[in-house]
C-alpha cells in the first residue's frame, strides 16, 4: 500500500477509529495486524522475510539481555547481523555482484557467465533491516534493554507508517511508545492531519509533476545539452526532496494520529550553509545510523577521519541501490564532505579577509545556493540509468550552452517546451515552479518553529483558507498517473 493511494484514505481512518475504540492493552494487536496487512497488499509472500527477521532479532535480543558481558553477547549479535545483512545481500545485491563479475569476465574475453537469480527486491528491506540491526547492536552495547514482548517487538519492526521508507527509528525511542496507556488527544489528530496534508502537497503537487520533467532529461541523456541538463539536475534535486520528505511528513502525521512520535527526517537541508551541514539535515535517521554504528566505532579504532567519511558515503551509495551509479554518487558526496570539512578554516579566513564577515546573511544565501548546486549535480549519478549515461550528461552539461539558450530565446518550432519546460506546457511548468517557490518561502519562515505553531498563529479565516488552498492544489495536480515514492525502491 502506498501513501498517495485511494486505498490509504480508507485504511488510515479505519485503523485510527478502531485504535481509540479499543482498550489500551489490545491496541498493539490492532496495529500489528494493520501493519502486516499494509505490507501484504504489495506482495503477501514477502511478509515471511520480515517474520524471519523479527524472530531472529527477538531471540538474539532476549538472549543478550540474559548475559552480563559483551564477549558473551557477541555470538548472538553476530547471528543477528549475519541474518539481516544476509537477507539484504541476497535480495538486493546478489545480481549486482553477479553482473559485475560477468562484466569482468567479458572484459577478459572469458565465455563463462554466472547465472542471475532475478529475485524481486522486497519493499523497504533496507529500512527495516537497518532498524532491526540498530536494536540488536544497542542491546549488545547495553544501551537498550531487550524487549521481551514478541508482539510489541514485531510492531517495532513493522509499524506501518515507517515500515517501507523510514525514518529508521531506534528501539529506545519507539518501543516504549507501543506500551499504550494514553487517552485520545484532539491535538494529535489536527497535528497529524497537518503533516499528512503537507506531505501530500510536496508529493502530489510538486514531486509527481517534476517526475516526468526529470525523466524527459535523464531518459534521453544523449539528446539533452547545456541548460536543459542543468534544469533536469536542479529539478531532480527538488523532486527527490519533496518526494522523500513528503513521505516522511505523511509517515509522521499518520503515526501522530495514533499518538506515536516519529523522528524528523529532514530539517531544511537546502538552507544548509555547508555541504557537511547539508548531510546532517538530510535523511537524518540514516546518517545518524551510519554515525553511531560505523563512524564512531571506526574513529575509536584510530581510522583517519577522511577515510571514515569516504567509507560511510561509499556504503551509503550501495545502501541506496545496487548499481555503480549509486556507488559513484556516494563517492562524489563523500569527497565533497571531506573537502568541506578539511578547508573550513581556510575558507572562513579567506572570506573574512575579503570583507564578507559583516554580510553574514548574504554569505549564508550564497553558501546555500552552492550547496543546492553541488547536490543537484549529483543527479548525474543518482538519477542516470547507468554510468555511460552519467558520463554523457556530464559532457552534455558543458556543451552547446549558448546555442541552446539561443534556441530557447527564438522558440522556433516551439522548442522551448522541450528545452526549457522539459516536456511540460508553459502553464504547468510555471505553476509547479511557483508551488515550489511558495513551499521554500513557507519553510524558511517557519524554520524556528513547528508547522503547528505557525498555523495556530494564523487567524481562523486564514488558517482554513490555507487548508482549502492546499487541498485544492492537491486535487488539481493529482490528475497524473500514480507515481511511486522514489525511496520505495531502496
Amino acid at each position: 500500500m502506498v501513501f498517495n493511494s485511494f486505498h490509504l484514505l480508507i485504511f488510515l481512518p479505519l485503523v485510527t477509529i478502531l485504535f481509540y475504540l479499543l482498550p489500551s492493552r489490545f491496541r498493539w494487536m490492532l496495529l500489528l495486524v494493520a501493519s502486516f496487512y499494509f505490507y501484504m497488499v504489495w506482495e503477501p509472500i514477502y511478509i515471511l522475510l520480515i517474520i524471519f527477521s523479527i524472530l531472529v532479532d527477538f531471540y538474539t535480543g532476549v538472549k543478550m539481555g540474559n548475559l552480563a558481558t559483551k564477549q558473551e553477547r557477541k555470538p548472538y549479535m553476530a547471528l543477528s547481523i549475519i541474518c539481516n545483512l544476509g537477507n539484504l545481500t541476497l535480495f538486493k545485491y546478489l545480481d549486482f555482484f553477479t553482473s559485475s563479475i560477468n562484466q569482468l569476465f567479458q572484459s577478459l574475453n572469458m565465455e563463462y557467465m554466472l547465472p542471475l537469480a532475478h529475485l524481486i527486491l522486497p519493499l523497504g528491506i533496507s529500512f527495516y533491516s537497518f532498524q532491526a540491526m540498530s536494536y540488536t547492536l544497542d542491546v549488545y552495547k547495553g544501551k537498550s534493554a531487550p524487549e521481551r514482548h514478541l508482539g510489541i517487538f514485531a510492531l517495532y519492526i513493522t509499524f506501518f507508517p515507517q515500515l517501507v521508507a523510514g525514518p529508521i527509528e531506534r528501539a529506545k525511542h519507539l518501543i516504549d511508545q507501543f506500551h499504550f496507556n494514553y487517552k485520545f488527544n484532539w491535538n494529535n489528530i489536527t497535528s497529524g492531519l497537518r503533516l499528512i496534508m503537507m506531505g501530500l502537497f510536496k508529493k502530489v503537487v510538486i514531486a509527481d509533476q517534476l517526475s516526468s520533467m526529470v525523466s524527459h532529461v535523464f531518459n534521453n541523456a544523449s539528446e539533452a545539452h547545456g541548460i536543459t541538463v542543468y534544469i533536469g539536475c536542479m529539478l531532480f534535486a527538488y523532486q527527490v526532496y519533496c518526494d522523500f520528505s513528503g513521505y516522511s511528513d505523511i509517515a509522521r502525521g499518520s503515526a501522530r494520529l495514533l499518538g506515536v512520535d516519529l523522528m524528523e527526517n529532514f530539517k531544511l537541508p537546502f538552507f544548509a550553509n555547508s555541504y557537511s551541514n547539508f548531510w546532517s539535515q538530510w535523511h537524518i535517521s540514516l546518517m545518524n545510523w551510519f554515525r553511531d554504528y560505523i563512524m564512531f566505532p571506526l574513529v575509536k579504532m584510530k581510522w583517519k577521519w577522511p577515510a571514515v567519511f569516504l567509507l560511510v558515503f561509499f556504503i551509503s551509495g550501495l545502501w541506496h541501490g545496487a548499481n555503480w551509479t549509486f556507488v559513484a554518487w556516494g563517492i562524489y558526496n563523500g569527497l565533497l564532505v571531506i573537502y568541506t570539512k578539511s578547508t573550513l578554516k581556510f575558507r572562513s579566513k579567506l572570506l573574512d579577509k575579503a570583507g564578507f564577515a559583516k554580510f553574514t546573511g548574504m554569505r549564508h544565501v550564497v553558501q546555500s545556493i552552492c550547496v543546492v548546486h553541488f547536490f543537484a549535480f549529483s543527479a548525474v549519478f543518482f538519477r542516470a540509468n547507468n554510468l555511460s549515461d552519467s558520463w554523457i550528461l556530464i559532457q552534455n552539461l558543458f556543451t552547446d550552452f549558448v546555442p541552446v539558450l539561443k534556441q530557447i530565446a527564438s522558440n522556433a518550432n516551439n522548442v522551448r517546451q522541450d528545452l526549457l519546460y522539459v516536456g511540460k506546457d508553459a502553464v504547468t511548468f510555471y505553476m509547479v515552479i511557483s508551488f515550489l517557490v511558495i513551499l521554500e518561502i513557507f519553510q524558511w519562515n517557519i524554520r524556528k518553529i513547528t508547522i503547528d505553531e505557525a498555523v495556530n498563529k494564523l487567524h481562523p479565516f486564514l488558517r482554513y483558507l490555507l487548508y482549502t488552498s492546499i487541498v485544492m492544489a492537491i486535487l488539481l495536480m493529482s490528475n497524473v498517473a500514480e507515481v511511486p515514492f522514489i525511496y520505495f525502491q531502496f
